[in-house]
C-alpha cells in the first residue's frame, strides 16, 4: 500500500489548496471516532521490512504537510487532550494541541458536530480511542514565522488520541511504577497506528507524544514502545513505509523533569533530617539535578537509530 497513490490521498493537487478564507474556514471532513480494539485491518503487503524511521528537529505538521509537496499525505498523530481540543489541565502550559488548533481549524472540525460520522460522541476521547479527521485546514505558519498566513491553504489527516497523563515513574523517571500505565500507553500507541492503516495512510508523523510538561511518560519506554510496535506487532509490521518523530523543541527533556522533582524531594528530606539532628543540610555528592539528562529527542536518536534497530530485529530474530 502506498498512501501516495490514491487520489483521494493526494496533497500535490488544486483540490486540496484552498484560497484564503474569510472568517472561519470550512469544514472539509467529518471526523470519525474510532475504538482501536474493533478495528479489523487487512494486511496490505507480506512484507515485514520496518519502515523509514526519521527522528527530526522541527514541527511536526509542517513536516507533514513537507510531504504534500511530493504528492504525498501523511497523517499527523496528535497529542490530544481527552474531553476537547486544545484543552489544558490547570498546572500545565499550553499545549502543541491548542497551538495547532490556533493554526488550523482542527477545534472546528472536531466542535461543529458533537458526535463522529457513525454518530459516536467524540468526546471524552475512550481510552483505547482516537479520532480521525481526513482534512484539517492548515491557514496558519509556525510560531516562529509570526504565524504567516498561508496561502493557499494546505490540508492534512489528523489522528487525534490522548496519552497517559502524569503517570507515575521509578527508577528516576526511567520506568512506569505501574504496568497498568505501560500497557495503556501501549494500547494508545497502537490505535493511532491502526486508525492511520485503517483509512488507508501507512505513513505517519508524531511529535513529542506523551512527552513534555503535558504528559510526562518515560521518554525511554515510550520511543521502546513505537518502535517495537511497528517492528513487531502482527498487525503493524511491515505496513509502514516511513515515520517522522518531529521535536519543536531539541532541548526538551522529560527525564530533567523528572531528575528536578526528585532531587526536590531529596532535598527536604536532607533539610528535615538534618532539622532532627541540628546540623546544616549534606550537600556531599553529585545531585541528580546538576547532572544533565539526556533530551527526548537525543533519546529517540538512540532508539531508531539504524544501528539500534538491526540490533533489536536481530535478537527478535534469534529468540
Amino acid at each position: 500500500m502506498d498512501a501516495g497513490n490514491p487520489p483521494q490521498h493526494v496533497a500535490g493537487g488544486t483540490e486540496n489548496l484552498l484560497p484564503m478564507p474569510r472568517g472561519l474556514p470550512p469544514v472539509l471532513s467529518s471526523p470519525i471516532s474510532y475504538d482501536s480494539r474493533t478495528i479489523n485491518l487487512t494486511r496490505h503487503t507480506q512484507s515485514t521490512s520496518p519502515p523509514e524511521f526519521r527522528v527530526v528537529h522541527g514541527d511536526p505538521v509542517k513536516v507533514a504537510l513537507d510531504y504534500g509537496k511530493s504528492g504525498i499525505r501523511v497523517p499527523f498523530i496528535c497529542a490530544a487532550n481527552r474531553r476537547g481540543p486544545g484543552l489544558r489541565h490547570n498546572d500545565q502550559r499550553p499545549t502543541y494541541e491548542k497551538d495547532f488548533c490556533d493554526r488550523s481549524n482542527l477545534y472546528d472540525t472536531l466542535t461543529r458536530t458533537r458526535s463522529g460520522m457513525d454518530g459516536t460522541p467524540l468526546y471524552p476521547i475512550p481510552t483505547t480511542g482516537g479520532i480521525f479527521s481526513d482534512r484539517v485546514a492548515v491557514y496558519l505558519g509556525l510560531r516562529e514565522d509570526n504565524y504567516k498566513s498561508l496561502d493557499p491553504i494546505p490540508d492534512l489527516p489528523v489522528v487525534s488520541v490522548s496519552p497517559v497523563r502524569n503517570p507515575r515513574v521509578k527508577v528516576n523517571g526511567s520506568l512506569y511504577s505501574y504496568c497498568t500505565d505501560e500497557s495503556t500507553m501501549r494500547e494508545k500507541i497502537c490505535g493511532a497506528l491502526r486508525i492511520c492503516l485503517h483509512n488507508n495512510y501507512d505513513r505517519a508523523v508524531i511529535g513529542d507524544f506523551g512527552l513534555g510538561d503535558g504528559f510526562h511518560n518515560p521518554p525511554q519506554v515510550v520511543a521502546e514502545t513505537w518502535r517495537n510496535l511497528l517492528l513487531f506487532d502482527p498487525d503493524l509490521c511491515g505496513q509502514f513505509e516511513s515515520v517522522d518523530f518531529a521535536f519543536v523543541d531539541p532541548m526538551q527533556s522529560t527525564t530533567q523533569v523528572f531528575w528536578d522533582k526528585k532531587e526536590k524531594i531529596n532535598e527536604g528530606n536532607r533539610a528535615d533530617h538534618a532539622a532532627k539532628e541540628g546540623t546544616f543540610p549534606s550537600t556531599q555528592g553529585e545531585s541528580l539535578s546538576s547532572r544533565r539528562a539526556p533530551t527526548d529527542m537525543a533519546i529517540f536518536e538512540s532508539v531508531f537509530h539504524p544501528d539500534e534497530i538491526k540490533r533489536v530485529r536481530e535478537v527478535a530474530a534469534s529468540t
